[in-house]
Parts: structure tokens; C-alpha cells; sequence
């Protein structure tokens, strides 16, 4: 640039203070290993929610945090002590203020305590180490709180669970209620908003080496035009923001960074997230922009590292399914664990029983184990401990060594018999003999939380053993999971055509699912139909309503219990929330990514976050001549839906195509399974609603990405050789509808109106992951990191 020049209100300058190089050389840790650290370990802390997003949890953590972990590393300081979960986690969100984290350590023991990420390796290494340095400096305060504690309503067992000393009669709420905070930041409010930030970069594309090269290069840009522009408010994008974070919570290296990038502390405030007009948080957003475009080649918007549109969706008002009012399925036992063996037998035999009925044996050979140390363990799982598979194992989702029946009308005990004993030839000797059982209700989902694997534990006591007085004891751990057997069957509603005012819960609904965000006003106009999915052997209930408008870049599937308790949510997404292919490692570009302008994508969310995303393309389409000659194309020539799902919870990919090969439209996903061409919905996961929500999106897929479009049904026999306007499932997705009503009349359909223009909204140029300024407001949301929703608002 020739020289400064002025947009708005910020002076844009000819040069920046420093190159690319000069950063990079003040950078004194590895940015990437880093990165990749604080990805899992954020992820680690999601895959415990809600335990610890849970108000009374946190608030226990940093009376833990300030008491006991702050003063012990000042005291001994060790950057590689592993501190207790529970305390990282607040610990971590701390660090990112770091101003107050500098004030507040000195306040609390009169130094900076300094940390690092550490890998999964190392972790393991120093477990119990830096546990046993916890206990020395700690007690009776227990390493292992929230797990041991708050949480054992979740853990069943036969026999009273020993307590820590003083701690038999403890509470959170009376501990954390007489103590009195001393740091000066509210981590607890953070905490919300860190969740907020966890969600945003949660997608499988930020754990990509080369999409987190790029984001570190731009972080390197972002501190360069700190360091120029010094007095402006500058906000980031997710994914530089997430090099941020991973930055700040190295603390001394930050500090240290800053001061020879800056000459003092850089501040970072997540606390600015107002979007009305004229914010704080706009302003910075739109300088942020200016500045960017001047200085730098490489677009500010880029794929996969934008707002996602709406924030976590524990805020938007998603609940669990309610697990108390289950009538039958199946209980599966993934694994079992033998702890505290008493005696030493050279065989041991378990058997299971459900009720009177036997369900399987297990035989194990301990004649070279030492199975009276307090270590020592069996271990039945799919795999056993010598490689062997354990019969009974299969490759379903939903693996288990042990599975059985339940009704809950007619309820039985699961009981458990262990037998040690030794052998002289055909015969046993020495017999010892151990017993212990269980209620059903133990083993199902506890109500009020997600439908999760559940560890039961199971005292086994002896009797009456070849009379020996001496009583003998063992413990039995048994993780449990439940499947069902739902048959649901489709009862389909109409397509209406509803105005959704402001302030109502679906018009929030619609606020959180649209890609053009613009475009919404205080009263929608959307299609509509309400479905309902109904298990007539107990009148389990489901109730599924779809969502279409053109103007808004919407098609959205809400899943609701009989009580119109949301359960789940399907919408589509766009360029914002995921990368393009060419951002992806080679070996990772099975990852989820939109590349191609035919491609459209669905993301399936719970309360816990995303449960899957469902991709969809159109493929071997050829279109029909109409001479008479022609009239008798083969079907090949329709083409068909190439699926991809990604099950975000199992980290697996999936692959299939409507219609199959023989012409068939049944299709499995998961545990679940329809048919396009059919009314009913099979599904074995207690997980239904997010199941439900996955298969709807599917057929939603074959209506949005199928080329042979009909509005009306004249055209049915013309222009389609599928059925598809008499599969239900299709219909019930908006095949053949009018699904978008506009006040004036259009030469072309409204139904092409939805299918033609609103791919060409959800992606860019396909060869192009950059383009901010030709697609500002219209591929998406295009908002920065900044954009409410837990977006981290800026540095000042």
C-alpha cells in the first residue's frame, strides 16, 4: 500500500510493526502439539458432561482448586502433576483470563503457578504419582471427588460404599456454602460460556493437523495486527481463537510471548458476547474485518471456523429422553470385573442367572496367578486379556458378553455365582462358594440422566461352605447398558403452510437451525407438517414436526416425547460450521466436509451436543428425453442418494445408497432402520429420538437432493420413475409439496425454488475454501468467534 488510508472510524496503516517470521520466533512453545492437547483434553471434559458443567460441582472444584491444588504446586512445584479432573477443569478456564489468573495467584500464594497439556502417555505415567502427592498434601480431601461422591447415585451397589474420613456426612452444598471465594474471577459464570466455546470447535475437522497449521497461521496474523492496531477491540474466528486458548493456558510461555510481542500481558475477555446493533462486540467484529481484508491475502471467513449459528443445545432447551417409563428390552453387559478374590483355587467358574433362568458361565484357570493381591483382577469383555474372543461376542454396535430379556411388569433379580475350587482328576475339591444379586431397577438408566453405560457393583458373599465358618467376601463390577425393541409406526400429517411469531419456542427453534439469519423477522412464514411415530404394544409416542423455508435456508426435524419435551434436532448446515476437503490431512478427509455444490448436510444434536451428521449427494442422474423413442429409459437413469453418516459419539463412518442396488429403500442406520417405501421405524438404541431424527433426515436428503423434481401430480408419472411420491417417508419429508408459499406468484415453483437456490447458498466455489466478501451474509451465518454463543468477544 502506498500509504494510510481511512474506513470508518480505524486508520488503516501502509504496514504492519512486524512480519510473520518475527512472530513465529516469539512463540516459545509448540503451537500444534499444543493444540491437538487441548482438543482432547476439552473433549474429555464433554465427554463427562454434564457432571462438570453441573453449578454445585464447579463451585466444589474451586473451593478444591484455590485450598488445595494452588497452594501444593507453590509449595512443590511440579508442571507435570496430574491434577484431579474436576480441579484441571477450572484450573483451564482460570487461565483464560489471564490478567485476573496472574492477580489471583498472587493473591492466593504468591506466585504464577504455571502448566502445560501433557499427552495421553504421559498422563498415565504420572497417574499415580501425582495422586499419591494429592493425598500427602491434601488430606482427607479424596483425589477423586466428583466421581466418588457426586456421582455415586449413579453406581449401584449391594452393600454401603465406605466413605473418606469426614467426609460420611458431607455435602457439596455445605461445603461449598461456608466457603468464600477468593479469586477474583467468576469461573463459574465462565464455565457456561467455556461450554458455549467447547461446542463451537467440537466438529471432527479440529482435530486435522493441517486445518490446525492454517488456524495457527492465522493466530499469527491475528497477533499481528494486535500489535499494530494496539487500541482497537479485535475479535477471532473458532479456530484461531482455539490456538488462543491453547496459548494462554500455558502460562509463563504466555506471559513471556506477550510481553516480547506486545511489552505487556495480552488480555483476552470472553465476556463480551452482545449482538445488538452498535455493540462492543460488532464493532469489534466488523474493524476486525476491515483490518484483515487490508493487510492479508487469505480471506477472514474461512470453512469449518465460524459461529455455528446457535449455541450449545443444553442452552436452547434440549431435555433427556425420560428412561422411567421403559416397559421391556434388553439388558447388555459389555463387561464384567472380578475384584478381591479371597482364596486361592486353581479354577474359577461364574455363572449368571436372570431370575431362575441361567444366562451364561464363565470359566477362568488362576493356577499361575497371585489372585490375593490387592491388584489383581479378572476382566471378561469382548476381548478377553489373552486375545480370545469370548463367545457370544459379535460385531454389532452394541457388543456385550452377557444379554437378556427384560419386562419391567414382571421384574427379577440378576444373580451372580462364583465358584473356586481345585481339581483332582474328574473332580472338584475344596469348594468355596459366593453369592450376590441384584434388583432390575439397578440396572436400568437412573431417571434423570442420559441413557449412558452404567456401572453396577455387586457384593458376593459366601455360606454354608463345606462348614467353614470363615466368611469370604468379593466384588463384582458389571457395566450395563440397555437396548430396546421399539416398532414404531408413521401416522403422517399435512404440509401447512404457518406463520411462526417472535418469542414462541419454535420461532427460537428456527432462529438457532436457519443458514440465512437475515432474513428472519418478528413473524416467519414456513411449511410445515407434524408427524407422529407410535409404539402401539405400550403407546410409546414420539412426535416429529418438519420445517421448510426457502428464504431462510431451512429444513429442520424436531423430535419431541409425548410430553413435547424436545429431544432431539436435525438441520441443515453449511460452509460455516465445516471445512472443504482440501483443509483436511489426506488421511483424514473421511472426516466430515462440504466440497461439492450437489452435497447437503444434515447435523443431528441432543442435550449432551451432536449426536451425528448425515451428508447426502445425488449421483448417475441422467435426464429422461422426452421423444417417444425414449419412453422406455431404464431406471438406472434416476440416479440415486449416496449417504455418509458420521456417528460423532462412536467416532464411525457409515456409507449406503437409496435405492439399493436391487431396488431396495430400506436402510439402516445405527441401531435403527425404515424403509423410504414404508410406515415403520425399528429401533434398538435407547437413543430413539436422535435415531428418529437421523432416518428422517435421510429421506429429507432424498427429497432436497433429488434432480427429478415434481411440484404437483401431473408430473408424477412424467417426469419420475421412483414411487417417491407414494413412499411415505418421502411424502412425509416433503416430496411433492409446495413446501414453500411466497405472497407473489413465481414462474418457477416454489418447490424448485427450495431445492435449486438453497444448495447454491450452502456452499461456495467448490474449489475455493476462502471468499468471505462474495458470500458475506449469505452462505451462512459468517459470524466470527465472537458471535455470542460462548464466542470468545476479543482482546482489548
Amino acid at each position: 500500500m502506498s500509504g494510510d488510508t481511512e474506513v470508518g472510524e480505524v486508520k488503516i496503516l501502509s504496514n504492519l510493526k512486524s512480519t510473520s517470521d518475527q512472530i513465529k520466533k516469539c512463540i516459545s512453545i509448540n503451537l500444534l502439539q499444543a493444540c491437538q492437547r487441548e482438543v482432547n483434553f476439552l473433549r474429555m471434559i464433554d465427554r463427562k458432561a454434564p457432571i462438570l458443567y453441573d453449578n454445585n460441582v464447579i463451585k466444589n472444584a474451586i473451593r478444591r482448586y484455590e485450598m488445595f491444588w494452588l497452594p501444593m504446586q507453590a509449595s512443590s512445584p511440579d508442571v507435570e502433576r496430574i491434577p484431579p479432573l474436576d480441579v484441571h477443569w477450572v484450573w483451564h478456564v482460570h487461565m483464560l483470563s489471564p490478567y485476573h489468573y496472574e492477580m489471583d495467584c498472587k493473591k492466593i500464594c504468591g506466585k504464577i503457578i504455571d502448566h502445560k497439556l501433557q499427552s495421553a502417555e504421559e498422563i498415565q505415567k504420572r497417574y499415580e504419582q501425582s495422586v499419591c502427592a494429592w493425598n500427602n498434601f491434601c488430606h482427607p480431601e479424596p483425589y477423586d471427588f466428583v466421581s466418588s461422591t457426586y456421582y455415586s447415585k449413579n453406581n449401584t451397589t449391594t452393600s454401603p460404599t465406605p466413605k473418606r474420613e469426614n467426609y460420611s456426612n458431607t455435602s457439596f452444598s455445605s461445603l461449598t456454602s461456608i466457603y468464600e471465594r477468593k479469586s477474583s474471577y467468576d469461573i463459574l459464570a465462565a464455565v457456561s460460556r467455556q461450554r458455549n466455546f467447547n461446542y463451537q470447535i467440537s466438529l471432527p475437522h479440529y482435530t486435522s493437523p493441517l486445518f490446525l497449521k492454517e488456524a495457527i497461521d492465522r493466530y499469527i496474523n491475528f497477533l499481528l495486527l494486535k500489535q499494530t492496531y494496539d487500541d482497537q477491540f479485535l475479535t477471532p474466528c473458532y479456530d484461531f481463537d482455539l490456538i488462543w486458548h491453547t496459548h494462554q493456558i500455558h502460562c509463563l510461555a504466555y506471559q513471556r510471548d506477550c510481553t516480547a510481542i506486545f511489552g505487556h500481558l495480552l488480555k483476552h475477555d470472553d465476556s463480551v458476547n452482545d449482538r445488538t446493533p452498535n455493540s462492543k462486540l460488532l464493532q469489534g467484529e466488523a474493524i476486525t474485518k476491515k483490518l484483515w481484508a487490508a493487510h492479508f491475502k487469505d480471506g477472514f471467513w474461512r470453512r469449518g471456523c465460524m459461529y455455528r449459528g446457535h449455541e450449545a443445545p443444553v442452552f436452547i432447551g434440549f431435555e433427556h429422553q425420560d428412561m422411567t417409563n421403559i416397559t421391556y428390552g434388553h439388558i447388555h453387559i459389555p463387561s464384567i470385573s472380578l475384584k478381591e478374590i479371597p482364596i486361592h483355587r486353581s479354577q474359577l467358574r461364574l455363572k449368571l442367572y436372570y431370575g431362575t433362568k441361567k444366562i451364561t458361565t464363565f470359566n477362568a484357570d488362576l493356577s499361575n496367578r497371585h489372585v490375593t493381591k490387592d491388584s489383581f483382577s479378572l476382566l471378561w469383555q469382548p476381548s478377553d486379556v489373552n486375545g480370545d474372543t469370548i463367545s457370544g461376542y459379535s460385531n454389532h454396535s452394541m457388543t456385550s458378553i452377557v444379554k437378556f430379556p427384560f419386562e419391567t411388569a414382571s421384574p427379577k433379580d440378576l444373580l451372580i455365582e462364583l465358584s473356586l475350587f481345585d481339581k483332582l482328576l474328574l473332580q472338584k475339591k475344596d469348594v468355596i462358594k459366593l453369592s450376590g444379586k441384584v434388583n432390575l431397577e439397578s440396572l436400568l438408566p437412573t431417571p434423570g440422566f442420559k441413557a449412558c453405560q452404567k456401572n453396577v457393583q455387586i457384593t458376593l458373599t459366601s455360606s454354608n461352605n463345606n462348614n467353614v465358618n470363615k466368611e469370604y467376601v468379593a466384588k463384582i463390577t458389571a457395566s450395563c447398558t440397555v437396548s430396546l425393541n421399539r416398532e414404531l409406526e408413521l401416522e403422517a400429517g399435512e404440509y401447512i403452510d404457518t406463520k411462526i411469531k417472535k418469542d414462541t419456542r419454535l420461532w427460537s427453534f428456527i432462529h438457532a437451525a436457519s443458514l440465512n439469519k437475515s432474513a428472519l423477522e418478528d413473524e416467519v412464514q414456513v411449511s410445515m407438517a407434524t408427524h407422529q411415530l407410535i409404539d402401539h404394544r405400550d403407546g410409546a409416542t414420539y412426535i416429529v414436526q418438519i420445517v421448510h423455508s426457502a428464504s431462510l435456508l431451512l429444513s429442520m426435524i424436531i423430535v419431541y416425547d409425548a410430553e413435547q419435551r424436545l429431544l432431539s434436532m436435525a438441520h441443515l448446515i453449511g460452509s460455516d460450521s465445516l471445512p472443504c476437503k482440501g483443509q483436511l490431512d489426506i488421511n483424514l478427509q473421511f472426516l466430515p466436509h462440504l466440497s461439492a455444490s450437489e452435497e447437503r448436510i444434515f447435523l443431528v444434536s441432543n442435550r449432551d451436543g451432536d449426536f451425528s451428521i448425515v451428508k447426502g449427494s445425488w449421483t448417475g442422474y441422467m435426464k429422461k428425453p422426452h421423444s417417444d423413442k425414449h419412453k422406455n429409459c431404464k431406471q438406472s437413469h434416476d440416479g440415486y442418494l449416496k449417504v455418509e453418516l458420521f456417528n460423532l459419539l462412536r467416532n464411525t463412518v457409515q456409507k449406503l445408497q437409496l435405492p439399493a442396488p436391487d431396488g431396495s429403500t430400506l436402510f439402516i442406520i445405527g441401531d435403527a432402520q425404515a424403509r423410504l417405501s414404508g410406515k415403520r421405524f425399528h429401533c434398538r438404541s435407547p437413543m430413539v429420538a436422535e435415531h428418529i431424527a437421523s432416518i428422517f433426515a435421510v429421506s429429507t436428503l432424498f427429497v432436497l437432493c433429488n434432480p427429478d423434481r415434481v411440484s404437483d401430480k401431473s408430473e408424477f408419472l412424467h417426469n419420475s420413475s421412483y414411487s417417491s411420491h407414494k413412499w411415505p417417508m418421502t411424502v412425509a419429508s416433503g416430496y411433492g409439496k409446495h413446501v414453500v408459499y411466497t405472497d407473489h406468484q413465481s414462474s418457477n415453483n416454489d418447490w424448485n425454488n427450495f431445492v435449486d437456490i438453497t444448495p447454491a447458498f450452502l456452499v461456495s466455489c467448490t474449489d475455493m475454501c476462502d471468499g468471505f466478501n462474495s458470500f458475506d451474509g449469505v452462505a451462512a451465518c459468517g459470524n466470527c468467534g465472537g458471535c455470542g454463543g460462548g464466542g470468545c468477544g476479543g482482546c482489548a
